[in-house]
């Protein structure tokens, strides 16, 4: 795993947020490259993924799949997604392949309490991009 993971990981294997939220973090090497894996307390089934390059982290959350969306609604969806781009702070969304995800990348020079607060902040847009999109989502 490379030094800038083993960095992630320390920095949150302990950390608790002012709110009280914790996270779990995994390793998973069994790509090319090493990644985490960050589970918020409350978010278990969106594991926050961290890769990293020798300038860059990318932290990157799955929201669901193009499939989930209703029919003839995507265009509406990606309108919104483009106007919360703004709104949800250390947060964009992206749409590679066919998943809809919302990342954040931050230098690997980054103090400690600021890839803390990327991660906070992330997890908390995980929840309010889910429930604005949740409109154009068929019904689970």
């Amino acid at each position: 795993m490379s030094k800038h993971l083993d960095r992630i990981q320390a920095v949150l294997e302990n950390y608790i947020s002012e709110e009280g939220s914790t996270f779990h973090i995994s390793v998973d090497d069994s790509q090319d490259s090493s990644m985490l894996s960050i589970i918020h307390d409350d978010l278990e089934e969106f594991p926050i993924f961290a890769v990293a390059s020798d300038s860059q982290i990318l932290f990157n959350v799955v929201l669901f799949d193009k499939a989930q969306v209703l029919e003839g609604q995507i265009a509406a969806l990606n309108e919104t997604m483009l106007q919360l781009n703004i709104a949800l702070p250390l947060s964009s969304f992206a749409l590679t392949g066919n998943n809809y995800s919302i990342f954040g990348a931050l230098s690997v020079n980054s103090e400690s309490s600021q890839i803390q607060e990327e991660v906070t902040v992330l997890a908390e847009n995980i929840m309010d991009a889910l429930e604005v999109c949740q409109k154009f989502l068929i019904k689970a």
